[in-house]
């Protein structure tokens, strides 16, 4: 790999724009970069390193102080020393993940009754109702009126009048 990296090469290799690159390093999270005579940031392989672990451990979910704190772990570390952190890390994220994947399903289920509600309290209201004297919504009211099977006639999301 080329010791004399532009910032353009850089953002090329790790899939970092120049602009984040230049963020990480105004905020210490990658070393300020060699400059050349005419004052091009120049970066070296270990850059190229560094920068796609903080990369990687902000995919991770790390804010960016904890990321440039695990980076400078990393290494400063020996790889037997600084796996089990590893690993540490990503077993904690993946419960994390699992559990906003949960969290995720949940939200979908609501948004589908939610949707199913309003589709048909559409069907069942009366023009001119204000939203201020409707019984029929479920973000306002603490439980909203529920349909009903008697309301057959009404078609959800067609605004089919109901019968």
């Amino acid at each position: 790999m080329n010791e004399s990296l532009t910032i353009g090469v850089l953002a090329r290799e790790t899939g970092t724009s120049a602009k984040t690159i230049r963020f990480y390093e105004a905020e210490g999270a990658l070393p300020e970069a060699r400059r050349t005579t005419s004052g091009y940031r120049i970066y070296g392989p270990s850059d190229v390193r560094r920068l796609r672990l903080l990369r990687n451990a902000r995919t991770l979910g790390l804010s960016l102080p904890d990321a440039k704190i695990f980076v400078e772990q990393a290494f400063a570390s020996d790889c037997s020393a600084f796996a089990p952190e590893l690993a540490q890390r990503i077993a904690t994220k993946r419960v994390e993940v699992r559990r906003r994947i949960a969290e995720l399903r949940n939200l979908h289920t609501e948004l589908v009754a939610l949707e199913q509600h309003v589709s048909h309290a559409a069907c069942v209201t009366t023009d001119g109702l204000r939203v201020s004297e409707c019984n029929y919504c479920p973000m306002i009211d603490e439980e909203g009126t529920s349909c009903h099977e008697e309301d057959a006639g009404c078609a959800g999301n067609d605004r089919t009048p109901c019968v």
